[in-house]
């Protein structure tokens, strides 16, 4: 069993899994309507006969698309102006129309998920630094995109790029603490684990940021309905049809919708603590968001999770120092989640259900969120080591 090493996944420590580059923030010539029409959506979504303005763009050039970084900004726009065609009006669309539907699973092919917004364009290629040698956290970082824009909608992602930079260090303890397993070091194992705690304590505490500036009610009214998939979706009982596309052979996909759980982060975590979930419709979903994942961030997860056992060696080495701070770990994973059910309740179980297209009953991945979300706190809870 081989260590994981993050640098053979595209990952630093420095930057986790975000981007190592700026994210591009336009389009190159041959896509500007495109581009443009991006940066106006929250004006736009104010206006009258949105899909109609969707439907009028122009062809989408996907080989005018320079480099990796443009290729990512082109899925952010095509998903951002995707999932406001879907849910600008009272009535769900259920067909995406080929100028829109075609290049959206064509630059989807070419970064390795679905036609639909995901965590990866919603968050981690959406951010650019006021101060460019300043860090990547919140007060020196702004929205690339939004929806409507405002405050709420802007601290609610921010938040999320912010605990995803902070990452960087875990992910780097992740792979030191599991070559301390090979070379059966339990000094550096230690040293590791402690590293791994405190990076999870600074995740933990930009996480406990979220109600500064992003109001329940907002969030829930103004935020949430644009984020929602067409999986689960009682809106949406046959899915939606991505009009020109063959491989669909014209049926309706069920995609889910954008949440932190396609982050990651947390099944990382998960992996190198040895933090296992029963076998059941809870842990096939966590499975599932895999898919909306980039490639390689999902081939990491599966390297820690095939690599030396930490919790193995914890347990086997009996070293009370070092049991102690892998608990600690542990701990904060469980503490994580359970500010996130804290929050879901806040933000949306405690929120009158108001429009159709935003279900305070599931979350906008489709799931019972509430039991999963306490499902998934009390699994962890369970697993410190005595």
């Amino acid at each position: 069993m081989k260590p994981a090493k993050i640098a053979d996944y595209g990952i630093t420590e420095e930057f986790g899994y975000l981007p190592s580059y700026e994210p591009a923030q336009s389009l190159s010539a041959g896509n500007e309507e495109w581009d443009q029409f991006g940066k106006d959506l929250p004006k736009l979504l104010m206006s009258t006969n949105f899909r109609a303005k969707v439907k009028a763009l122009p062809k989408f050039n996907i080989d005018k698309l320079k480099g990796d970084a443009e290729i990512q900004r082109a899925m952010l726009v095509l998903s951002y102006i995707g999932q406001s065609y879907q849910w600008s009006e009272n009535t769900p669309a259920t067909v995406m129309p080929a100028n829109l539907a075609l290049p959206w699973y064509e630059v989807g092919k070419l970064v390795g998920r679905p036609p639909i917004l995901s965590y990866q364009s919603y968050a981690s290629d959406n951010w650019r630094r006021f101060d460019k040698s300043g860090p990547i956290e919140c007060g020196n970082i702004g929205l690339a995109q939004c929806f409507l824009g405002g405050q709420d909608e802007e601290w609610f992602i921010l938040i999320h790029i912010d605990i995803e930079k902070k990452a960087g260090k875990s992910l780097k303890a992740i792979e030191d603490a599991q070559a301390a397993v090979a070379s059966n070091d339990a000094d550096q194992l230690e040293a590791s684990l402690t590293k791994l705690r405190d990076a999870l304590a600074s995740m933990y505490q930009v996480l406990g940021r979220m109600p500064e500036r992003c109001d329940p009610y907002i969030y829930f009214h103004r935020v949430r309905p644009y984020i929602f998939g067409w999986r689960n979706n009682p809106s949406l009982p046959d899915g939606v049809v991505y009009e020109g596309v063959d491989e669909y052979k014209g049926v309706g996909q069920k995609f889910r919708g954008e949440t932190g759980a396609q982050s990651a982060i947390i099944p990382a975590m998960d992996g190198v603590l040895g933090i296992e979930h029963e076998r059941d419709e809870l842990r096939e979903y966590l499975m599932e968001m895999r898919t909306y994942m980039p490639p390689k961030h999902v081939a990491f997860i599966q390297a820690v999770e095939a690599g030396p056992s930490v919790r193995n060696f914890v347990t086997t080495t009996k070293r009370t120092s070092l049991t102690s701070v892998f608990n600690e770990c542990v701990e904060l994973v469980a503490s994580f989640r359970a500010m996130h059910l804290e929050y879901a309740g806040t933000y949306i179980h405690a929120q009158a259900q108001a429009t159709p297209g935003n279900p305070s009953a599931v979350g906008t991945g489709g799931t019972p969120f509430m039991t999963y979300l306490r499902k998934h706190r009390d699994e962890t809870k369970k697993q410190t080591i005595s």
